[in-house]
């Protein structure tokens, strides 16, 4: 059985394990030492208390059987020309030893039906240019490019391009 669980502070560290796993997929496109600096459990974990303290944004745990298999985060769009009536897809990490299992899939089909039921029509998310296992699910759940991008000042450029689909 799968299901979603809204995280709390006391999900910080769990939530922080599976991104630190999860961001493994990034190795090809991020610098190994961005890498060695940024995905550590220690700074993932600070960036969860963080967040979680200041409740921003709703993470939702993704729960198989009882074990949390990854998370997915919705907020509100921080780019301005995002019209009324649109959420963003902050993000969607899972165990790499979950991928492929239907997870990611049960996540999207939930959330479009929750996101419209709330009264958006729109969702949008930002993906690595480069990441093209994650733009292919994306693809598969009818988001399409809409032609913004913006670089990242990460030990390199890394182009980062949005994705939007109407509901």
């Amino acid at each position: 059985m799968i299901d979603l669980r809204q995280a709390d502070l006391n999900d910080a560290a769990e939530l922080a394990r599976i991104e630190v796993d999860s961001c493994r997929a990034f190795d090809k496109i991020f610098t190994p030492a961005y890498m060695a600096s940024h995905n550590t459990f220690e700074n993932r974990f600070l960036y969860w208390m963080n967040l979680l303290t200041r409740d921003v944004d709703r993470t939702y745990l993704i729960v198989a059987d009882g074990a949390a298999v990854g998370f997915v985060t919705l907020g509100y769009p921080r780019d301005e020309d995002a019209p009324a009536g649109t959420l963003q897809l902050i993000n969607l990490y899972l165990r790499t030893s979950a991928i492929g299992k239907g997870y990611g899939a049960y996540v999207m089909r939930r959330l479009f039906t929750s996101v419209k039921t709330a009264g958006y029509d729109r969702l949008l998310l930002w993906v690595l240019k480069d990441n093209d296992r994650a733009i292919a699910f994306y693809r598969h759940f009818g988001f399409d490019f809409d032609g913004l991008e913006i670089t990242l000042p990460i030990h390199g450029a890394i182009l980062e391009c949005r994705m939007s689909r109407s509901l």
